[in-house]
């Protein structure tokens, strides 16, 4: 399989496209062309002696023994079968049928061909015979066997046969179903069993060559030089001419079709390849202007138009030999004038030549400025526009002066430079300027500008109906003014924006617009176009014509008035680069694009893969897909656009294809839709064909690889938060043990610190009751201090009463001394602190006896130790001095004069220490208090003293109980029980 390009080789001929495509050219696999037929899907089919080609009008494509599986050989006979019931065959000469249908070829095993179809042979008159079959298009056929001709229907059934010998050179050929036979001398007709001659109208030679197709039942005849079909009219058969005077003799001619609906004519040559011949719908007549360019032209009878150059030409390409009027003009204003002169100009200079001289003589009018046009009021008032050189601006003047002596008139400014005008109402003259469309009001001096149109140099106007101003720009394409609803539409232009260099509008009586630009000439329909405006439809078709239509070039002119003709035969006449064209508009037939699309191949990674029910199935990993999408059309390929769009997990909007392919790389997995359309030019309706592709997962990609994935992850995320909250469980355990333990040791240090603040605000408070208890200590061995100073001062010369005071003094500040150093002694022990130490209690007593002999003395008191020498005790010997201290402190103060006796022993197993004294006794409420030991009880309750509060806490710490007996007026006796200490 191959596709090729258009490096044909066109023939110069005035009336048709010629076109050879050949084997020379590389388009054809080889140059004989032997049997040619158009199946019913639209594709044209040529059997060759290298392969079987189809032919799209685009492109051409071989069937051969590389891409036909079971082909065993490339050399092809004719076709055989049904082309209108999709049904064609033929055998190449290694007898392999060759099936075409669907629009490719394939091998039918023969098993399987239908007996309809089946070729025999047989030997009469010592020749081999093929049983040939001529199908109809009603299920019938014809056979031709040895001696009989016969009709049969389906399979093999008999309808009727006569007896006919003929031999291999004879021509059979069928026309609606009916088969004749041309046996060198005279044609023979076959109809229900019956045998007439015939003849055939217009054909008066023997001098002929017949072709005969019969698949497609035509037959050709080829007569000194026309090429003609055979038809049927009036029950008559008559030649149709299709190509004349073109010399095909030398060609070898063997086979032909012709396309009724397209006018196509297909012609095969045993050695020279495929003749394509198109008849011409323009015809472009040159002209006698010496360098071929026209301009504008204007009416001049039913059938003939006049040029700028005086030329006058007939719709039949004539051009008359005398010019009307001779001058050197510019080309681009000419116009009759309702008295039939003609006007025209050149730059600076303005033209009118006399009907009554037969245009020989002419008025001259010269401007100090280039006049840009000539135009004709509806009143008869002519008007000429001019551009003031140097600038943007114009002026309008008007023709006045007598009719002898007429002359120009300034009439009025204008802002741009007029291009194009043209009237409705009498006071109104639309104008085309180089700087847009304007409504000039002519007897207010009045512009309006259409304002959708600034800035856009207007080519020309034409105006269908009042509310239908047709605008043509040079850039912008063509716009629809209403006057009325001040509306203005701009249209979609071609697919290579030909339209936008747009020249010059015609309308037709068949409802279309002939519009020309710089690259060829498009026709479309009117009601299209206003369907658009009205928003009826979204896009619109545009046919196509360039050179190959009988143009000889595709530059049409613009920029002149008029720019176009449409005459009262109605012909259309346009000027151009390379003389005026003209054609007849009603028999100008649009060759539309209307054939199905179809998805022709797929090619996979450079493999080609099989579509099947428009469906194609990919492997996830494929690399590269090619999609070759085609629709048979033979007119202009500019009129072929098909345009593709994706739907699915990746979408594409619409786009254009280029080469009639499209290509796609690793889509992802999923089912796409592409759709694949273009306009049919009915209407600018579309037509829709639509592929699916599949692309297959991958395994991972499946549902039961995502619905095992979902049940893994399910189970590992299940397994992960199982794990997860024994691992939470563990932690949390772990945490509730340190926070127990953290809460044990905040609960220690909240109770460390209750204590601690109990302790500071015991301390506090002993420390105000101690400095009370300082100061009422303090204050009566500081009196007694003064007094004894005083009696001393006041008795100097009394010796012993000198040394009794001073005696008195130093015994009163030893004992202040003794019990300041107790005080602090006491202040500096920590409740629990409690150093144990070994010592002699007998020592400890008489220490604190010696500290208070001289204030016992003086109170006649005697203190007696009744401990044992060598009693000793382990405690905490600075605290216990203490409490010996303060109970002997106390002992003396509350006994006026007696007897203090200190004594130890064993009670219970627990050493005891007592002091007992004759004092004055303390009361009961105090005795109760202390024989308690409530530290806080005492702390709160007033009580004289210091004394036993600190002998009371100094024995809690070393771990002591201390007991009180006492009565008032005899005496007290403090026993002290040490509980771990013998």
């Amino acid at each position: 399989m191959f596709f090729v390009n258009f490096l044909y080789s066109q023939i110069d001929n005035k009336d048709y496209t010629l076109i050879w495509y050949s084997a020379d050219n590389n388009i054809l696999p080889q140059n004989s062309v032997k049997s040619i037929i158009k199946d019913n899907n639209g594709f044209i089919w040529m059997a060759t002696e290298n392969g079987l080609v189809r032919y799209d009008g685009n492109q051409f494509k071989t069937f051969n023994t590389e891409n036909v599986a079971g082909m065993t050989t490339n050399r092809m006979s004719l076709f055989r079968g049904n082309a209108l019931k999709d049904n064609i065959y033929l055998l190449n000469d290694l007898a392999d049928y060759i099936r075409i249908k669907n629009n490719t070829a394939s091998i039918i095993p023969k098993n399987k061909i239908p007996k309809q179809f089946k070729i025999s042979n047989a030997l009469y008159k010592k020749r081999r015979f093929y049983n040939n079959k001529i199908h109809r298009t009603d299920n019938k056929y014809f056979t031709l066997s040895k001696k009989y001709i016969g009709l049969y229907q389906d399979e093999n059934k008999l309808l009727w046969q006569v007896k006919y010998a003929y031999d291999e050179y004879q021509n059979f050929f069928i026309l609606n179903n009916i088969i004749y036979n041309y046996d060198g001398e005279k044609f023979i007709k076959f109809e229900n069993g019956k045998i007439d001659l015939i003849k055939i109208d217009g054909l008066k030679t023997n001098n002929f060559s017949i072709i005969i197709n019969n698949v497609s039942q035509q037959t050709f005849f080829i007569v000194e030089g026309n090429f003609y079909i055979l038809e049927k009219k009036h029950k008559k058969l008559g030649l149709r001419l299709l190509l004349k005077n073109y010399d095909l003799s030398k060609r070898n001619i063997v086979s032909a079709y012709y396309d009724l609906d397209d006018r196509i004519l297909y012609i095969g040559s045993s050695t020279d390849g495929l003749l394509v011949v198109k008849e011409k719908l323009f015809l472009a007549i040159p002209g006698k202007n010496k360098d071929g360019v026209y301009y504008a032209q204007v009416p001049y009878q039913d059938n003939q138009f006049l040029a700028t150059s005086g030329e006058i030409f007939t719709t039949d390409g004539q051009s008359l030999s005398n010019p009307l009027f001779k001058v050197l003009n510019d080309n681009y204003s000419l116009m009759f004038d309702k008295m039939g002169n003609i006007w025209t100009k050149a730059n600076n200079i303005v033209y009118c030549f006399h009907k009554k001289s037969n245009f020989i003589t002419y008025n001259k009018w010269s401007f100090e400025d280039r006049v840009t046009q000539i135009f004709q009021m509806n009143n008869g008032e002519i008007i000429v526009g001019m551009s003031v050189g140097g600038s943007p601006n114009g002026k309008l003047y008007t023709l006045g002066g007598t009719k002898d002596k007429p002359h120009f008139n300034f009439y009025m400014n204008v802002p741009f430079n007029v291009t194009y005008m043209l009237q409705i109402k009498d006071n109104i003259i639309w104008t085309g300027s180089h700087l847009g469309f304007h409504q000039i009001h002519f007897k207010e001096k009045k512009i309006e500008n259409v304002k959708e149109t600034e800035n856009n140099y207007v080519r020309s106007v034409y105006i269908g109906k009042p509310d239908e101003i047709w605008i043509t720009t040079y850039g912008n394409g063509f716009y629809l003014y209403n006057q009325f609803t001040k509306k203005t539409t701009s249209f979609p232009v071609d697919k290579n924006k030909y339209l936008l260099t747009s020249h010059c509008i015609i309308e037709d009586k068949n409802g279309y617009f002939w519009i020309t630009t710089n690259k060829g000439l498009f026709q479309v329909s009117k009601k299209n176009l206003l369907d658009y405006s009205n928003k009826k439809i979204k896009n619109i078709y545009y046919q196509y014509y360039d050179k190959s239509d009988g143009f000889a070039t595709n530059e049409f002119n613009g920029g002149c008035q008029p720019c176009g003709l449409l005459l009262k035969n109605n012909y259309v006449t346009f000027p151009s680069m390379k003389g005026n064209v003209v054609f007849d508009s009603k028999k100008v037939k649009r060759l539309l694009p209307k054939g199905d699309i179809y998805f022709e191949q797929a090619e996979v990674n450079n493999s080609n893969v099989t579509i099947k029910n428009d469906t194609l199935n990919l492997n996830h990993d494929f690399e590269r897909l090619r999609l070759f999408i085609n629709s048979p059309y033979y007119g202009n390929s500019n009129n072929l656009n098909i345009e593709t769009k994706v739907e699915g997990p990746i979408s594409q909007k619409w786009e254009s294809i280029i080469d009639n392919n499209i290509y796609f790389t690793t889509l992802p997995h999923g089912t796409y839709h592409l759709t694949a359309r273009k306009m049919t030019g009915h209407d600018s309706e579309y037509r829709y064909k639509t592929l699916t592709i599949i692309i297959a997962p991958a395994f991972y990609q499946t549902i039961w690889f995502n619905v095992l994935i979902f049940i893994l992850a399910f189970a590992t995320l299940y397994y992960v938060v199982k794990l997860r909250l024994k691992y939470v469980r563990l932690k949390n355990i772990h945490l509730e043990k340190k926070i127990a333990e953290q809460t044990f040791q905040l609960r220690n240090t909240i109770t460390t610190l209750k204590d601690t603040t109990e302790n500071l605000r015991e301390q506090i408070t002993n420390h105000k009751k101690l400095i009370g208890t300082i100061t009422h200590d303090i204050k009566s061995p500081l009196r007694f201090l003064a007094m004894t100073a005083k009696h001393v001062y006041q008795n100097p010369n009394d010796s012993e009463a000198v040394q009794d005071g001073i005696k008195s003094l130093h015994t009163s500040s030893f004992q202040l001394y003794n019990f300041v150093n107790n005080i602090l002694e006491y202040t500096k022990v920590s409740k629990h602190e409690n150093l144990s130490s070994t010592y002699c209690l007998y020592d400890l007593i008489e220490e604190k006896i010696k500290i208070f002999l001289t204030i016992a003395s003086s109170k006649k008191i005697v203190i007696e130790n009744l401990i044992d020498t060598n009693q000793t005790i382990s405690n905490n010997r600075l605290l216990f001095s203490i409490v010996v201290h303060n109970l002997l402190d106390n002992a003396i103060k509350n006994t006026p004069s007696g007897k203090i006796t200190l004594v130890s022993g064993i009670m219970d197993n627990k050493l005891f220490f007592a002091i007992k004294d004759t004092g004055s006794g303390m009361s009961g409420d105090i005795v109760n208090l202390y024989n308690k030991q409530d530290i806080k009880s005492m702390q709160t309750q007033e009580k004289p003293g210091m004394g036993l509060q600190i002998v009371t806490e100094l024995l809690e710490i070393m771990k002591a109980k201390m007991k009180i007996e006492s009565t008032i007026n005899i005496g007290t006796k403090i026993t002290i029980l040490f509980l771990n200490t013998k």
